[in-house]
């Protein structure tokens, strides 16, 4: 589109001075091109004739200079973020329903869609994939995590039709299936925190490994033996994958089973991970029957923001007292994330023994 508006004509060999001064004094018109002639540069401003004049008649060096009304091409920007592509399509009254976050899995997008508008889904994701260039897929939010293998119905709205990527977080390539596993890349953070803690020579069980996210950080810096455990074959099967493409220090054993079913076969360990939040308590269990006397427990849950530590600490003092274990020393607390409105996501970490 064009624009006719004021603008100053003026030979190249004195624009770039002028153009310096027009950007300090804020009055060059930044949404319209400058117009470029064999001889000079045409710069677009945002005043009147009468406000130029009087502005320029006080600029004392001594230029060839020509204001007047010129016909600019309007720049065309390129939103910065969803809010700003979505501006003039949705509605000003539904415009505070616009996600401002969404989860990026290697080159698949996740996104939440509120109900107030869904109806608009297929131009959000349209949108979504043009602003960002390293995607291919875009998916909506349909259902929340749930089941024995914590996944959730996907809405596909556009781009390359498929479920399976390459997801990359500190230096570690994780096979993803969007679709048949649970995956949250606002844990990658925390999976390289907990890699950190770990040392050489430990004997470590995943009870919930999903795609084996925290075994895979650990193995990459540790010469440890992980047991990688979960229900969901499609989960194991991802991280089968991502052995065979990272370098890794340490040795991962994935097992497709419910942990309690294979208690027999794992030795005692030094460490226990349980990211399966609302429900970890309910596994302590076997947490007593394999951990080590004094050994490190790292244990998750989704609690009220409210007196969070207090509520997960008495929350694992109970479990682990009904199968006659303590905390023995209280190593970290650590929130992680807002899971959902006055919901935190968070991880105590303890030293455990009998009683």
């Amino acid at each position: 589109m064009k624009a006719v508006t004021y603008g100053i004509r003026i030979p190249y060999s004195q624009a770039e001075i002028m153009r310096k001064k027009l950007i300090s004094l804020g009055v060059i018109d930044h949404s319209l091109a400058f117009i470029r002639e064999e001889e000079n540069l045409i710069i677009p401003i945002v005043l009147t004739m009468k406000e130029a004049e009087k502005l320029l008649s006080s600029y004392h060096e001594k230029v060839n200079l020509e204001i007047g009304e010129f016909t600019f091409l309007n720049i065309q920007k390129s939103p910065n973020n969803l809010q700003e592509a979505l501006e003039d399509i949705i509605p000003e009254d539904l415009q505070m329903f616009v996600p401002k976050s969404y989860d990026v899995i290697g080159d698949i997008v996740v996104i939440d869609i509120p109900p107030e508008i869904t109806v608009y889904k297929k131009i959000i994701g349209v949108e979504l994939l043009s602003i960002i260039s390293s995607v291919k897929t875009i998916y909506r939010k349909a259902s929340p995590v749930s089941g024995q293998k914590r996944i959730r119905e996907l809405d596909f709205l556009t781009g390359e039709k498929k479920c399976s990527t390459l997801h990359t977080e500190h230096g570690i390539k994780l096979y993803v299936d969007v679709c048949d596993t649970y995956f949250s890349p606002r844990l990658g953070n925390e999976h390289h925190r907990v890699a950190l803690s770990c040392k050489n020579r430990e004997i470590i069980a995943d009870l919930f490994t999903g795609v084996g996210a925290f075994p895979l950080h650990i193995a990459k810096k540790h010469d440890v033996t992980i047991y990688a455990i979960d229900i969901n074959q499609r989960a194991i099967e991802c991280l089968e994958e991502s052995i065979k493409i990272n370098k890794l220090k340490g040795k991962i054993i994935p097992i497709n089973n419910d942990c309690r079913e294979i208690i027999n076969e794992i030795p005692k360990t030094n460490r226990i991970i349980m990211n399966l939040p609302s429900h970890s308590h309910n596994f302590l269990d076997v947490v007593c029957n394999i951990m080590q006397p004094g050994g490190i427990l790292y244990f998750y849950h989704f609690v009220n923001a409210e007196n969070a530590e207090k509520e997960t600490q008495q929350i694992l003092e109970d479990g682990l007292k009904r199968n006659a274990w303590k905390i023995s020393k209280i190593v970290n607390f650590h929130k992680i994330r807002e899971s959902a409105p006055r919901e935190i996501h968070v991880c105590l970490e303890v030293e455990v023994s009998p009683l």
